[in-house]
């Protein structure tokens, strides 16, 4: 049962994909990366990162795992965000090391502290978008 129009997802994945830019962009400054650095991966994140974060948002959307009628409860956006980071973990890995060239150790670090953004920017978003109304079907 999606519970979600396909515009909500569509827009949702959009705002969410605007803070993960941010949060890469923060990380890319910690990390002293150039600017050309931080703009390829922010255009990775958003293309590789785009699609997969829609695709996860379309299966939770036919789970009716932690659901309260229309509203997701607080267990199933933690367990939407740890499925999410999982995932993240994965594939900001595998552009920082072999997309981009770094070492093991930079991508691991890398990974590490942009994810730890990343978790908290995801719940975040999770919570403000379950007080959103519009697009929920059977709202």
């Amino acid at each position: 049962m999606n519970t979600d129009s396909n515009l909500r997802t569509v827009t949702k994945t959009i705002s969410y994909r605007f803070f993960v830019m941010l949060s890469l962009a923060l990380t890319g400054i910690i990390f002293a990366k150039s600017p050309e650095w931080i703009i390829k991966f922010i255009i990775l994140s958003w293309t590789i990162g785009l699609v997969s974060f829609l695709v996860h948002e379309k299966i939770w959307g036919y789970s009716k795992l932690w659901l309260d009628g229309i509203r997701d409860m607080k267990r199933r956006s933690v367990a939407k965000t740890i499925t999410w980071r999982l995932w993240s973990l994965f594939v900001v890995f595998m552009i920082s090391k072999f997309i981009l060239g770094g070492s093991s150790s930079e991508a691991a670090s890398y990974t590490i502290v942009s994810n730890i953004f990343f978790v908290v920017v995801h719940y975040c978003h999770e919570r403000a978008w379950n007080t959103v109304r519009w697009g929920k079907l059977g709202a």
